[in-house]
């Protein structure tokens, strides 16, 4: 059954006994995923089974087995089957499967950084951990943190978080096939334009004040209150929100402080939904010419799924104004 919005992308997935096929053909639907506060991207594909139909090629689909997904000869995701549902009823076994983001998470350990970089306390870790590493951000930042029970992912983000109140810039961690990179945020190179009429489908807007912070009180190690930053405006016409930092866990908390009101102000949710593109990933940027709305410049992906379903591949978009990073404020400084 060949299905056209399906040619240009395959699925090859391996049981852990080494039964390996390419069953893209096989699956009803196929959807991958991201977003920019979950480190793992996940695929997530229905191929057909049958208990009585031996025309019927098996597709490996055993937990733990690997999971590859393709654009020719590009490697677009390095996976494992880690999630697997089977109905008596259905015709279908829905398999998800995740990058090895997922292990950033699922390991934790005990350090102490003393003067290094987050760049090479990341390559350091990921040694420790069996990690294959690729390009990582260059900071130049020296860092002394202790992190007690933390896992990577968030020791990680957590230095480049404060590598970033020195350098201005902002990262994510993404894997390219089996390597972990860090990137800084930058607009993308030939960054698409999409527009109705052309491969714009749909464009929503949504706005709220429900997840609004409009003061922030920074206090000390003896939990004195030493200071605070507050949208006046804000907080008169929706009542004080206020979020409470620990001054000691930043290099200028006034400034930290003032960045967390930025990012948390009045939230306007844009959706977008197109014709399939597979640049348009999470962390890229997409430039949106939407007149009903009124829509219009350059916006940030912060999440993106992917389908391919009864012949058409389409892509929805959530976007914002600002390059979203995913901070981490985890472990301490060191006693003196």
């Amino acid at each position: 059954m060949d299905r056209p919005e399906q040619a240009y992308v395959k699925i090859r997935t391996t049981d852990p006994d080494g039964t390996t096929a390419n069953i893209t053909e096989l699956c009803k639907s196929i959807v991958w995923k991201g977003d920019w506060r979950n480190a793992s991207r996940t695929l997530s594909f229905s191929p057909v089974f049958s208990d009585v139909d031996t025309h019927l090629p098996r597709a490996p689909t055993e937990l733990g087995g690997s999971c590859q997904f393709w654009r020719g000869s590009d490697l677009l995701m390095d996976a494992y089957s880690l999630e697997r549902t089977r109905d008596s009823l259905g015709t279908t076994i829905d398999v998800t499967a995740y990058d090895r983001s997922l292990y950033l998470k699922r390991n934790s350990t005990f350090m102490r950084v003393e003067g290094q970089t987050a760049e090479a306390v990341t390559a350091s870790l990921c040694g420790q951990f069996g990690i294959q590493t690729g390009a990582l951000a260059a900071t130049g930042a020296p860092l002394t943190r202790n992190f007690l029970g933390v896992n990577l992912y968030k020791i990680i983000m957590t230095l480049y978080t404060l590598a970033s109140d020195q350098t201005g810039k902002k990262y994510r961690i993404r894997f390219k096939g089996p390597k972990l990179e860090v990137v800084e945020m930058q607009k993308t190179p030939d960054t698409i334009i999409l527009k109705p009429g052309c491969n714009l489908l749909s464009c929503t807007t949504k706005e709220s004040a429900s997840a609004m912070v409009n003061s922030v009180a920074i206090y000390d190690d003896e939990m004195n209150r030493v200071g605070a930053e507050e949208d006046g405006e804000a907080v008169r016409l929706y009542g004080l929100m206020q979020e409470a930092i620990k001054a000691g866990a930043y290099d200028d908390p006034a400034g930290h402080a003032r960045q967390i009101l930025k990012e948390n102000g009045m939230k306007t949710t844009i959706t977008l939904r197109c014709l399939g593109n597979l640049k348009l990933i999470t962390g890229n940027t997409v430039a949106v010419r939407e007149p009903v709305t009124g829509i219009s410049g350059l916006f940030w992906i912060v999440s993106d799924q992917h389908t391919w379903k009864n012949g058409v591949y389409t892509t929805q978009l959530t976007v914002d104004l600002e390059a979203l990073m995913d901070e981490q404020t985890a472990g301490s400084l060191p006693t003196k």
